[in-house]
């Protein structure tokens, strides 16, 4: 049987034979490590200050060279939103346009740039897409129009029409930027357009609004709980470095968040969850069985929304 223990049989002084166990070193082999390209988040993601004062507008991170995340300031804008600009080898991503309130198309451009002086001048073509239609997405659309630049509207009919997705929500597809392969998942219940975006080459799941740390506004519970069983079963099979989402509303402390319209959270949760997350999300709603109502959890609280 593999991995038990060899026996071995010593003689001692006595003329007694005594087996002995000797147990194989399981700590010293190898392990695989997963073929995916790293990179590195901050502790907190906390722009401006109480008073805001000389805050910056967009908070621009690097996960790393070819994945970057902005995030607006609570200061322009109280849901404070993330993007993330992923950089394939012919093409740039940009998931998610902010909230009103700042110029992020001016951030945006600013990373372009930055990628472009440091890849020789190269410039890359930008689509825009969204992970769904709500205003504190789409809100900067029109700040990024311009010369290669395919700005796709957030809308059920136009997510189809450019991802080539035939039967939704049950359809994943996939978009190349260029040795790049990003996955594409409808996941309807928070808004009608809800997308998911899975990065292959980072192994972090993109869910906007429908898993983040904080309330889960679920606007159609019966295609909510669907997309989260996708979610579970795509994952199930892909490694799932982060899943990162469209805000922070919780804090550090667990089972409470900031109110909503607070403009500052000096303490607030880490952005990043991970797969365990959506488990926990689907278990909580299937305990629920047809009626989901309000409960908080540790991380994120599922908050149905009354039509």
């Amino acid at each position: 049987m593999i991995g038990r223990p060899a026996q071995a049989w010593r003689r001692f002084a006595t003329g007694a034979l005594v087996a002995t166990v000797s147990r194989p070193a399981f700590a010293q082999v190898p392990q695989p490590v997963p073929a995916i390209e790293r990179g590195t988040l901050p502790n907190d993601w906390a722009v401006g200050e109480s008073g805001c004062v000389g805050a910056m507008e967009v908070r621009v991170q690097d996960y790393n060279e070819n994945f970057v995340i902005l995030r607006q300031s609570g200061c322009t804008n109280f849901e404070k939103p993330f993007l993330y600009l992923i950089f394939g080898e012919q093409k740039a991503l940009l998931v998610d346009t902010g909230a009103p309130g700042a110029n992020v198309g001016n951030a945006v451009k600013e990373v372009m740039h930055r990628w472009s002086t440091r890849h020789e001048g190269r410039t890359l073509p930008l689509v825009v897409v969204h992970s769904h239609g709500h205003g504190d997405h789409t809100a900067g659309d029109g700040q990024l129009l311009g010369t290669d630049v395919t700005v796709v509207p957030a809308t059920l009919e136009r997510i189809q029409q450019f991802f080539g997705i035939g039967r939704w929500p049950g359809e994943v597809a996939t978009y190349d930027l260029g040795g790049r392969i990003i996955d594409v998942i409808p996941i309807p219940g928070h808004q009608v357009a809800s997308v998911a975006y899975y990065d292959r080459r980072t192994g972090i799941l993109l869910t906007g609004d429908t898993m983040y740390p904080g309330r889960l506004y679920i606007r159609d519970a019966a295609a909510f709980i669907q997309s989260v069983r996708r979610l579970v079963d795509f994952t199930s099979t892909r490694i799932i470095t982060h899943v990162l989402g469209a805000h922070i509303e919780n804090s550090r402390t667990p089972y409470v968040d900031y109110a909503e319209g607070t403009k500052y959270q000096p303490a607030e949760h880490p952005l990043e969850l991970g797969r365990a997350h959506l488990l926990e999300l689907q278990d909580g709603l299937a305990q629920m069985g047809a009626r989901v109502e309000r409960r908080v959890l540790r991380d994120f609280t599922i908050w149905p929304i009354q039509p």
